[in-house]
Parts: structure tokens; C-alpha cells; sequence
């Protein structure tokens, strides 16, 4: 048993609820995983879904990054994440509102992406004929349907699919890839998997340097979820593709030293020092 393995063994043990991971090597095909193929609520995470479809209809000719899009007036928007709900300008660009749905995690945001995406159905389709039969969007994010059970959360997937979609993300296998993983990489909540990486997120903001490290993450929470899936890209290691997913935890509190979110950094930690070789 290695050191990693004997971390990630220990962690399992600690949390009061659930937790199980999927990690792949994208270039050499080493995989981690535990409760892989087990269905986890995703919250926010499903919205990595959402954004890859949203960018497969611009590639495809059936929507621009530049079109404006209009979204409820202030008082009317969707709560939770993000900043839309404090704000009163009420159109924004396809472009604008996909980063906001992945950087901040915007719900309002969200909201207006998957309706000008034509609602949840054929975004389940598409993900459908991707391969991933257990991970859904069920329809907009609303608090009066949102439950902190598997069914209710937002979404729902398993580790495995999760960390395959990033998987793609990397190869280029989805249109605009590159654009989703630089939003990704400007993801502003970085207190799961990124924040026991070592990498400094302002280093893209400096033309010439070249970090050893870069992550891309994003993020969800409710009520006893925490969860996270990363791209991890090591220089001279590769990268790796990682998904985390909690629930039925006992810790509440909204901190960022919350038990999932301790949970999920120790365990991205664990694996990405068994496949990237960085420190555990």
C-alpha cells in the first residue's frame, strides 16, 4: 500500500459521510478512484456540463458568445451563488454569462445559460450521446426543488463520468475546449481540491511566466455536499483529471475549513501526489 493510498484509506475512515473519487492520468492512463460509479448529488459541478454544451451549440453555429441575452430583472433572480443577484443590469453576453456560471458559480447565470441552451432536455441528450447515462440536469437551479439528497442536488453523476468529461476537456475532444478550461482556471472558489495544490491562480495574469503548476477547478456545495472536480497540469508530470463527491456529511457550517472541504482537499491532495509525484 503506498503512502498516498494509505492517506486516501484514512480519510474515507474520518468523514462522516460519504465520499468517492475517480482520478485519471491523462497521458500514461493511471487511475485512482473509490465509489466511482456510485451516483453523488452534484451540486454546482453540473454546471461544467451545462457551459461544454452551451460552447458545442456556438462551435455547431447555433448560438454566438456575443449575443446578448436577457435575464429576470434583480428582484426575480435566483439566489445562492454568484453576483447577478446584486446587480441591476439585466443583459449580458452568452460569453460573460458562462464565465460567470463557472468562476462564481452564478445561479442566475446558470439559469439563463440553460434556457438559451433550450431547457434541460436536450442538454440530458447531449450529455446522453457523450456516453454518461447517470449524469442529468434536471432544469434550472431552484431552491424551492433543491434537496441535499442525491436526486435533489442540483444534478446529479458519478466520480467516473465526471472526471471522463474533464478528460475530454483536455484532449480537445469538445468543441471550444480550451475556452472552457481557461474559465475554469479563473474559478474563484478554491477551497477544496486547489487549495493544498500549491499553485498560484494570478500567475496567467503575468505574460512569460511558466508555472510547474496549473489547476482548473469547479466547485459545489449544499447542506452536508462538498465537492470538486479538477484539471491538474503538472510540468514534466501531465495531467491529471480528478473528480471528488461528498454527501450526507455532518458539518454545516459554511467555512471554508468545513469537514468536506477538508475532505475533498486532502483527498485531491493524496491523489494528485501519487500521480503527479507533488508532495503529499
Amino acid at each position: 500500500m503506498t503512502i498516498a493510498s494509505e492517506r486516501l484509506a484514512a480519510i474515507e475512515r474520518g468523514f462522516s459521510g460519504r465520499i468517492g473519487w475517480h482520478a485519471v492520468h491523462v497521458e500514461d492512463g493511471r487511475t485512482i478512484s473509490n465509489r466511482a460509479d456510485e451516483r453523488f448529488g452534484t451540486a454546482s459541478v453540473i454546471k461544467v456540463a451545462l457551459v461544454a454544451y452551451a460552447l458545442h451549440l456556438v462551435a455547431h453555429g447555433d448560438a454566438s458568445l456575443d449575443e446578448e441575452i436577457g435575464i429576470p430583472t434583480r428582484g426575480e433572480r435566483v439566489t445562492g451563488g454568484g453576483i447577478l443577484k446584486h446587480l441591476d443590469a439585466d443583459r449580458f453576453t452568452l460569453r460573460d454569462l458562462c464565465e460567470l456560471t463557472i468562476v462564481v458559480s452564478d445561479n442566475a447565470a446558470t439559469n439563463a445559460v440553460l434556457e438559451r441552451c433550450g431547457g434541460a432536455e436536450p442538454l440530458n441528450a447531449w450529455i446522453d450521446a457523450l456516453g454518461y447515462p447517470e449524469t442529468r440536469l434536471p432544469g434550472p437551479v431552484d431552491f424551492a426543488r433543491i434537496t441535499n439528497d442525491v436526486d435533489g442536488a442540483i444534478g446529479v453523476s458519478t466520480p467516473r463520468e465526471t472526471t471522463d468529461l474533464l478528460r475530454r476537456i483536455v484532449r480537445g475532444d469538445l468543441p471550444l475546449a480550451a475556452e472552457l478550461e481557461g474559465m475554469l482556471r479563473r474559478q474563484h472558489y478554491r477551497d477544496q481540491i486547489a487549495r493544498g495544490l500549491g499553485d498560484n491562480p494570478y500567475d496567467q495574469w503575468h505574460p512569460g511566466r511558466d508555472p510547474e503548476l496549473v489547476v482548473g477547478n469547479k466547485t459545489g456545495e449544499l447542506d452536508g455536499i462538498r465537492n470538486d472536480a479538477a484539471i491538474v497540469r503538472r510540468r514534466g508530470h501531465g495531467t491529471v483529471c480528478v473528480s471528488v463527491y461528498t454527501n450526507e456529511g455532518a458539518d454545516l457550517a459554511e467555512t471554508i475549513d468545513n469537514e468536506g472541504n477538508l475532505a475533498v482537499a486532502a483527498t485531491g491532495a493524496a491523489i494528485c501526489a501519487e500521480l503527479l509525484g507533488l508532495p503529499i
